[in-house]
């Protein structure tokens, strides 16, 4: 599972089969719990693949919100011949009446990396920051919002 690698050399946690991951902890749990005879049950899993959807909450009335205006706004930046952008929406933190649509240059966004010996244009990973202003924000305000 860890020698599975993307070509930068990232682990591809989007193949590991997580239900069947649990399946064998749980197996091996319940096996050192026989041995020591306090385990007596059978135990039969059935998995079943739920994908990222089965594993997060219902969408907040935000997340309907955004996403509803990035497919309208896509739309139009489609039929006004617009391309090589990425739908956005601004002013988030006002109401949804003030969010102001707009398209992002996918080139802004590029860098060129070598791939198998070649320079080639990609969009670059980006990784949350641990350190940077908006972490800090939303680290002051965790333990709140997990209430």
């Amino acid at each position: 599972m860890l020698l599975d690698r993307d070509p930068h050399g990232n682990v591809q946690v989007a193949k590991i089969e997580t239900e069947k991951l649990l399946i064998i902890c749980l197996e091996k749990q319940l096996e050192m719990l026989k041995s020591d005879n306090k385990y007596f049950g059978k135990f039969s899993p059935q998995a079943h693949y739920l994908g990222y959807e089965g594993r997060c909450a219902f969408p907040t009335k935000f997340d309907c919100d955004y996403c509803y205006n990035l497919g309208v706004n896509a739309a139009v930046l489609i039929e006004k011949g617009f391309t090589g952008v990425m739908s956005c929406i601004g002013n988030l933190k006002d109401l949804v009446e003030n969010w102001i649509p707009c398209g992002y240059p996918l080139v802004a966004m590029m860098n060129v990396e070598k791939r198998k010996g070649k320079d080639v244009p990609v969009i670059k990973k980006a990784l949350t920051e641990l350190n940077g202003e908006l972490f800090k924000i939303y680290e002051g305000q965790r333990n709140k919002w997990a209430l």
